[in-house]
């Protein structure tokens, strides 16, 4: 594999060995051992971080969602990037399936069940399109590029449908039975096959575009009175509401709007109303941070994470909110900057964690900080 050095530890590799997944199905079935190993490990895993990984024998890892943002970041900052070594880094994580997709490269035990290693996810592959796509604007690159993205059109169709109404659609979070239904997943869905709609083969773009349009209301019709996105499209035990996933699914209804202009009527209204409900809600002017959670399921040692951070960023550039998205940007690297290091949480002690565990928070938050610094060149 090409090494592009942004290989890093994560806050999930304690979960991931075969204890921690052992430890969270139990937990997810309300076993006692489950619970009493879930609070051993994260308290292990907040006072010692480092020392567990070593001991356990967890070692740094490349991610895809973090190599598709790394590489979207430089072209940004560059302009262009060496798509050839771009293009096999991605080519390299592609999950080890009969289609093309990405998912997380480790064993995840969720609410919804487990999902191997090589389970391709909705909310992964889509930012890996994006990457192809930009890769695919260097001639160089088109053909393999382009090849690869239309690969992705065999996953999507690929995702288990959760519901189908007369004129709106669900998918699951991966090609698996899943009792429960993610809703920025289809939201990431939405997106995926607006992308198709637009860039993909001609025979596939129609049929894309109405899943696409069908996808985006099923997702506006999920958003509550206030404005908010439960995770869950349901009402049961451990569903939350949080500050990225909820600018997840706004950041993806924005991008199928751009593609797709008949979605605007959808969406509009619940974009407004979701980023209303973020600042409102979740927007902690005191601090000039975004909270973690407006409903919790769980309780953590704690009090920031640098992917809200990241992610309201991103919606701050993306509906113009420049200059507020420059003084947020630098409080939020005077709190998880330390020197040339990156942490992704702070903890009720006021202490960082996270030494540049890249992939949660700190790559995003970089892309981010790309984005807006074009868009304060491109508006001068």
């Amino acid at each position: 594999m090409v090494c592009v050095n942004i290989d890093s530890f994560d806050p999930y590799d304690l979960w991931c060995t075969d204890l921690g997944v052992g430890i969270r199905r139990r937990y997810y079935e309300g076993k006692l051992l489950g619970k009493m190993g879930a609070v051993g490990v994260s308290l292990a895993d907040w006072v010692a971080p480092q020392l567990f990984r070593t001991l356990l024998g967890s070692k740094k890892r490349p991610y895809p969602i973090l190599s598709a943002q790394h590489w979207l970041r430089l072209a940004c900052e560059n302009g262009r990037i060496d798509c050839r070594i771009a293009l096999e880094d991605l080519r390299a994580q592609k999950s080890d399936t009969a289609f093309v997709a990405w998912g997380l490269g480790f064993p995840w035990m969720s609410k919804n069940g487990l999902y191997g290693p090589k389970a391709p996810f909705v909310t992964h592959t889509p930012y890996v399109m994006e990457a192809l796509l930009r890769l695919a604007e260097d001639e160089v690159c088109r053909v393999e590029a382009m090849e690869l993205f239309h690969g992705t059109w065999g996953f999507l169709e690929s995702l288990k449908v959760m519901h189908e109404g007369p004129d709106d659609l669900a998918l699951s979070y991966a090609p698996v039975d899943e009792p429960r239904i993610v809703v920025n997943a289809n939201s990431y869905a939405a997106f995926a096959y607006a992308l198709h709609a637009v860039h993909g083969k001609e025979q596939v773009r129609e049929e894309a575009a109405e899943k696409a349009i069908k996808l985006v209301r099923w997702v506006v019709r999920q958003q509550g009175r206030k404005g908010e996105w439960f995770y869950y499209a349901d009402r049961e035990p451990g569903n939350f509401i949080d500050c990225f996933h909820s600018c997840f699914v706004m950041k993806n209804l924005n991008k199928a709007n751009k593609l797709l202009p008949q979605t605007a009527e959808i969406a509009d209204g619940a974009i407004k109303g979701g980023w209303s409900y973020i600042r409102n809600r979740l927007y902690d002017p005191m601090h000039g941070l975004v909270r973690r959670f407006a409903v919790r399921s769980h309780h953590d040692p704690f009090r920031w994470d640098l992917y809200d951070q990241a992610e309201f960023l991103g919606l701050l550039v993306d509906f113009g909110e420049l200059e507020w998205a420059r003084e947020f940007t630098k409080r939020v690297e005077n709190r998880f900057r330390k020197g040339d290091a990156w942490f992704c949480r702070i903890d009720v002690l006021g202490r960082r964690w996270g030494r540049n565990f890249l992939r949660w928070g700190i790559v995003p938050f970089w892309y981010h900080r790309a984005r807006l610094e074009k868009a304060l060149i491109e508006n001068t």
